[in-house]
């Protein structure tokens, strides 16, 4: 039985299957998990731990979380001993979508500072230069703004900001 796992936003982040494998949202096996400890299914970093059908990072703080469990303090975990990679499982069956929850708890010591897919790659330089976070968790240009000051109308190091009506002479 997989487990929906969502992010702080109450969005559907990834999918659990607890003490074997984590899958994304989109199914693809992204992690496996051995001995309360998740590792990168790509390299076989540590994750973090999973305690209660939740992921933390390395700092303890939550990743993803199931509404099932109550969320709960952790200190920052000890690192496990490498494992041995887990043989990559037949991707399950996509389950029916979970509604999500309308509010996330929030966990003593806050949220981890990463996106799930950001987690995946947080702590394996090698992969976050190799497998950029995905568009999906990074800002539309559109809903940023312009991406120089001076596309707006705006001052650059170069250029002064232009005077407003009010203090340009007639």
């Amino acid at each position: 039985m997989l487990l929906p796992l969502f992010s702080p936003d109450c969005l559907l982040t990834a999918w659990l299957h607890p003490g074997r494998y984590v899958f994304d949202a989109g199914m693809r096996y992204c992690a496996f998990v051995t001995n309360g400890h998740c590792w990168s299914a790509a390299t076989g970093v540590w994750l973090g731990p999973v305690i209660d059908g939740h992921l933390y990072d390395i700092h303890g703080r939550p990743v993803a979380w199931n509404p099932s469990a109550p969320l709960r303090a952790t200190n920052r975990p000890l690192r496990p001993v490498n494992v041995v990679r887990a043989i990559r499982p037949v991707q399950p069956v996509r389950p029916v979508e979970p509604g999500a929850p309308l509010s996330a708890p929030m966990p003593p010591g806050g949220w981890s500072m990463h996106a799930f897919a950001e987690w995946l790659v947080a702590n394996d330089p090698v992969r976050a230069v190799l497998e950029p976070i995905p568009a999906a968790n990074a800002v539309k240009q559109d809903e940023a703004g312009p991406a120089r000051p001076d596309e707006a109308g705006g001052a650059t190091p170069e250029t002064p900001a232009p005077l407003p009506s009010s203090h340009v002479a007639k």
